[in-house]
């Protein structure tokens, strides 16, 4: 019943004409920082009536919000090492599928070979965090954490710093500081577009999955 009440409020805004009224996106910080500008700067250009607000949330905390509509659309996280099952209530589309990286201070090698070194994880709760321990897990450790960051610029900084190492993905890694070895690892981080299952037609969710998906392709693998 719910999907069929969002359908026919996506359809009703299709005939509405202009885009307007709020749009709430939530995304995590690396996406806030990079993907996010120029797909709000499109999207205001685009269909200046739409009221843009943007909610910074680690991905775990995603699903929970599109439920309550505190958000119209979010950014939805899962690695090989940690995946996620779909939510039965929401819909999602590919962002990015991207590499993962252990930065280092100095030294090459796996996971395995940093079991010694102090490690820099996100904050418990977070899925970083439970990807970082996982990593280290399957590396058969437990990992001597030193630091607690949520926010990969931060992280990057202790890594320089000299204290710890961490794993990082490409869409935070695309300008280390000096001192900074990124070794990549078999390991994919894939981020999706996801919304309330019956809203992808909504002409305002068409919009922000579209100018999202065009922002991100400056991130994308090559």
């Amino acid at each position: 019943m719910l999907t069929a009440l969002e359908r026919t409020s996506a359809a009703l805004a299709a005939f509405a004409g202009g885009l307007t009224g709020p749009l709430r996106i939530g995304a995590f910080p690396t996406a806030v920082r990079t993907v996010l500008p120029p797909a709000l700067v499109e999207l205001g250009r685009r269909h200046p009536g739409l009221e843009l607000m943007v909610t910074e949330l680690d991905p775990v905390d995603v699903p929970a919000a599109l439920h309550d509509r505190r958000l119209d659309t979010g950014l939805l996280q899962d690695y090989d090492t940690n995946p996620v099952s779909p939510d039965p209530a929401l819909e999602s589309v590919p962002l990015l599928d991207e590499t993962v990286y252990l930065a280092t201070s100095g030294g090459t090698g796996t996971p395995a070979d940093f079991r010694d070194a102090a490690w820099i994880m996100g904050s418990p709760g977070t899925l970083c965090h439970a990807v970082a321990a996982q990593v280290c897990r399957d590396a058969g450790f437990t990992p001597r954490t030193r630091h607690h960051a949520d926010d990969y610029t931060t992280v990057l900084a202790l890594v320089a710093a000299d204290q710890g190492v961490s794993l990082v993905p490409r869409l935070a890694a695309t300008d280390p500081p000096a001192g900074v070895r990124l070794i990549p690892l078999p390991i994919r981080r894939r981020t999706r577009i996801a919304y309330r299952r019956g809203t992808a037609d909504h002409p305002a969710i068409a919009a922000c999955v579209a100018a999202l998906r065009e922002a991100a392709d400056t991130y994308a693998d090559r």
